[in-house]
C-alpha cells in the first residue's frame, strides 16, 4: 500500500510503499478513502510530541473508508461497512489502509461522502466532549466560543445551538460571513473588539483559540461558570479564586459519540465544511497549505 511517512522529526513528508497492517482482536482494518488534516498532525510532524512517539511513522488522525476486516472482539461494524473515525496520537490515517481500535470507529453519516466524513471526527468529538461531557451545557445558557470559525469551534457552535444555548462567537473578521451562515446569536470581531467589553456575563467559555485568553475569559464567567479548552491545562488556583470551574479536554472517540454526531449530521442539524482537497501523493503540499490557510473549512487528503 501507499502511505505517507515521516522519517525524521520536522522533515518533509514522503510517500512510500508499505505492507498492509494486520488488525488485532480489538482492531478494525479500513480501506481509507479520505483523511483530513488537524493541528495535532502538524504538532506530531514538527516533533512536539516526540517524547511520546517514534519515527519513522505514518501520521494522520481522521479518516473515512470501508471496513476490510475486523478483529474477533469487534462487533459493531463488519467488513463492507462505510465508517469514519479517528486514531488518537498513534496516527496511521494518511495511508491506503489503516488500523484503528474498535472504539475509534462508527458508521459514517449517510448524507456525507467519504471526503466530508473524514473532516468530522476529531473536531466533532472535541466539540461534543467540551460542550456536553465537561461544560454540561443546558438550554438557555450563554456560551462564548473563542475560535468559533475554526474546525472545532464551528461544530461547537452548531451543537450548542442545537441544545438551545445562546451562542456568542469570537473570531477574526475574515470568518464573519461563515459564522453568520451558522446562525450565530452574536458575533465578535476579535481583531477590533474586546469581548469582555461587549458580552456581559456568560455561563460557559469554550476556548479553541489561544492560551492568552484564559484570565480575560474568567472575568466574564458567572459564579460557578465553566471554562473549557482544548489547549493547555489552565491554572486551577486562579479559577478557584474566581469561583469558576476550569477544564481541559483531550478528545477521545467512542462509537456512541461518533454515532450521535452522525445522526445530527444526517438530520441536518450539523453541517461540515471542507475547504480544499489534495491527493495522498501531495500530503506535504496539503500540510503546507493548511498551516497558512485563513479561510474556514478542513483540508482533506483523497486516498482512494
Amino acid at each position: 500500500m501507499k502511505a505517507v511517512r515521516l522519517n525524521q522529526w520536522g522533515q518533509s513528508l514522503a510517500v512510500e510503499d508499505l505492507s498492509q497492517p494486520t488488525p488485532t482482536n480489538e482492531e478494525v482494518l479500513v480501506h481509507v478513502h479520505a483523511a483530513s488534516l488537524n493541528p495535532v498532525d502538524s504538532f506530531v510532524i514538527a516533533g512536539y510530541l516526540q517524547s511520546m512517539l517514534q519515527v519513522p511513522l505514518t501520521p494522520g488522525t481522521d479518516f473515512a473508508g470501508e471496513v476490510v476486516a475486523v478483529g474477533a472482539d469487534v462487533t459493531h461494524v463488519k467488513p463492507g461497512d462505510a465508517v469514519y473515525g479517528m486514531i488518537p496520537l498513534r496516527g496511521g490515517a494518511f495511508a491506503e489502509y489503516a488500523v484503528a481500535k474498535g472504539n475509534e470507529v462508527a458508521l459514517k453519516p449517510l448524507t456525507l461522502d467519504y471526503i466530508e466524513a473524514a473532516a468530522v471526527p476529531l473536531a466533532a468529538i472535541a466539540a461534543w466532549q467540551s460542550l456536553f461531557d465537561l461544560a454540561q451545557v443546558q438550554s438557555g445558557e450563554r456560551v462564548l466560543i473563542h475560535g468559533a470559525g475554526g474546525s472545532v469551534g464551528s461544530l461547537a457552535v452548531q451543537l450548542a445551538r442545537h441544545k438551545g444555548a445562546y451562542v456568542i462567537a469570537s473570531d477574526h473578521s475574515g470568518k464573519k460571513a461563515f459564522l453568520r451562515e451558522l446562525g450565530i446569536d452574536q458575533i465578535i470581531d476579535a481583531q477590533v473588539q474586546r469581548f469582555e467589553d461587549v458580552v456581559g456575563q456568560v455561563d460557559i467559555v469554550l476556548n479553541f483559540a489561544s492560551d492568552d485568553l484564559v484570565e480575560r475569559s474568567y472575568s466574564v464567567l458567572k459564579p460557578g461558570g465553566r471554562y473549557v479548552t482544548t489547549l493547555q491545562q489552565p491554572d486551577q488556583d486562579e479559577a478557584e479564586r474566581r469561583g469558576v470551574r476550569s477544564l481541559a479536554v483531550f478528545a477521545q472517540p467512542t462509537p456512541d459519540h461518533l454515532s450521535q454526531i452522525a445522526g445530527l449530521i444526517d438530520a441536518g442539524k450539523v453541517k461540515v465544511s471542507v475547504q480544499r482537497t489534495f491527493p495522498l501523493l501531495e500530503a506535504q503540499a496539503a500540510l503546507d497549505f493548511r498551516q497558512t490557510a485563513t479561510t474556514p473549512g478542513k483540508v482533506v487528503l483523497i486516498v482512494g
